[in-house]
């Protein structure tokens, strides 16, 4: 249902910020997390209420929000129960395919009004993921392990947004889980030899807090495994919705080129 009034909104996931300036929506922004793209023109300006492992409540309440923007799956639980408790007015959304940003624009256009500019979106994404379509009509599936963070060394369920992601590419994630639950519960993921070597390469999250270049250096002597062998990503695969979705068809046509060396 469209809102109407003027929008005051708080956007707690950075791919939904950026989501919220690509359609023409930021001057109706008026708090977000950290960790948006720094090239957003107007994003210095928007008040920030932390990230989301430490939320300053009182801020975002302040701020008096119509709309609070949350990614279910990448939130701490401990943060939706204390926005649940304040009783916020959210907008939740939970990212498991890529095909959900079709929905996902769709219903931003909705709510704030703009069904051209999320119809735009829309039409640049269905090309992009034909761009991937195309490139990968020929390719056979490699194995690949997906190490999310260290300390310990975890992974992504074979049910989340980033193994999706993966998948256009046709990179089958070995040693996920099938779903987050079982993730939870599992722990640390065992570096046994033989799951190293039964992977045609190992990709470490590109978010500069998860895997700096030196710890990727470190994992190779640790465990004895040719550099060549790694491959560090842009990015980090479960973020790279919304907005975001669009450019990221195109890196994983050249992540595909990387992993084929």
């Amino acid at each position: 249902m469209p809102h109407e009034g003027e929008a005051r909104i708080v956007s707690l996931s950075p791919a939904l910020t950026e989501l919220v300036f690509a359609l023409d929506l930021g001057a109706h922004l008026v708090g977000r997390t950290g960790r948006c793209a720094k090239s957003v023109e107007g994003l210095a300006a928007v008040s920030c209420v932390g990230d989301l492992h430490s939320i300053d409540y009182e801020r975002l309440q302040s701020l008096n929000p119509t709309h609070v923007l949350m990614d279910f799956g990448n939130t701490p639980k401990a943060v939706v129960d204390a926005l649940d408790a304040l009783e916020l007015p959210l907008l939740s959304v939970e990212m498991t395919d890529p095909q959900q940003n079709f929905d996902l624009y769709s219903l931003f256009g909705a709510v704030f009004s703009v069904p051209t500019a999320a119809d735009t979106l829309s039409r640049r994404f269905e090309a992009a993921l034909a761009r991937v379509t195309m490139a990968m009509r020929n390719k056979t599936r490699q194995r690949v392990l997906y190490l999310a963070q260290k300390d310990p060394y975890q992974t992504v369920a074979k049910s989340s947004y980033g193994a999706a992601l993966l998948d256009l590419a046709q990179l089958e994630l070995i040693g996920a889980p099938k779903t987050t639950s079982e993730l939870e519960d599992g722990g640390a993921l065992a570096m046994t030899e033989s799951l190293l070597l039964s992977v045609n390469k190992i990709l470490f999250n590109g978010s500069s807090a998860k895997f700096k270049r030196a710890d990727i250096k470190a994992f190779a002597e640790e465990f004895d495994v040719p550099r060549s062998k790694l491959v560090r990503l842009d990015n980090d695969p479960n973020m790279q919705f919304g907005v975001r979705a669009i450019d990221s068809m195109d890196r994983l046509i050249a992540l595909r080129e990387k992993t084929d060396a």
